[in-house]
């Protein structure tokens, strides 16, 4: 446990200026874009809607933030592998704090957009949504994201193993067999999620949210109505098992192919 945690204050005494800064710089402009918008639209659109709608789309972009530090905080490393592999710590547990930390960061690339709607909310008191309803949705709509950034950034882990494998062999043209390799994977990934045996095994234990929740949020003048709110719990449990596998399997072609 030491030696994670001295592995996580690490990567925090590497980051954390630029973490601050970007996060100060996240705060004002997710306040001060709306704000403005908000002037040059006058009435036709309410600066806490303006509000809603840029802070989806940071929150939406925050679900890349995961995959896009730890590529970072990876090729940093691998510059000198023979400082970084080459430790009493085991490769398994190098890189997992390396995606714990990068994790935190899409928490918080989340999380900051998620609570400048709620500040806003609390000094505007909107008549677009009630806050029960904003919250429910919300924590639904961040939940899933963080759950798929997750995902990417494990895929992402694979992928830039591959490439520095290949690397080794092709020297630059390894990111467009990478590339090749990635783009073949999504179409093969496709195929089997869409194909009826994948369906049989994987759809159990369905949840419907509009089950315990009314699949409307009221607003001034009409609705916004919800839909495909049906997740399996077979279909979680076979995306976090894939997800292993190919944390597994990057862990390994490091071990065997890359570390030096």
């Amino acid at each position: 446990m030491k030696q994670w945690n001295g592995l996580l204050q690490k990567e925090w005494i590497q980051w954390r200026w630029q973490l601050l800064i970007l996060a100060i710089l996240m705060v004002t402009g997710l306040f001060v874009l709306p704000t403005f918008a908000g002037v040059i639209a006058a009435d036709a659109i309410t600066v806490f809607e303006i509000t809603m709608v840029v802070c989806f789309m940071a929150a939406a972009f925050g679900s890349l933030v995961p995959v896009i530090s730890f590529v970072i905080m990876f090729n940093r490393e691998m510059k000198r592998p023979d400082l970084w592999l080459h430790s009493t710590a085991t490769t398994t547990t190098l890189v997992g704090a390396k995606m714990t930390m990068a994790a935190f960061i899409g928490a918080g690339s989340l999380i900051i957009p998620t609570a400048v709607v709620a500040i806003r909310y609390a000094f505007m008191q909107p008549t677009v949504t009630t806050f029960e309803e904003l919250l429910f949705f919300g924590s639904v709509f961040i939940g899933f994201l963080f759950l798929g950034s997750i995902m990417y950034m494990v895929v992402g882990f694979f992928f830039i193993v591959l490439d520095q494998m290949f690397k080794r062999f092709v020297k630059g043209f390894s990111i467009v067999i990478t590339l090749i390799l990635f783009i073949l994977s999504i179409r093969v990934y496709g195929e089997v999620i869409s194909s009826s045996i994948y369906k049989r095994v994987s759809q159990f234990g369905k949840i419907d949210f509009m089950a315990i929740k009314n699949p409307t949020i009221e607003i001034e003048y009409g609705y916004f109505a919800y839909t495909d709110t049906i997740v399996y719990t077979g279909e979680l449990m076979s995306a976090a098992l894939f997800a292993v596998a190919l944390f597994l399997a990057g862990v390994t072609l490091i071990d065997k192919q890359v570390k030096l």
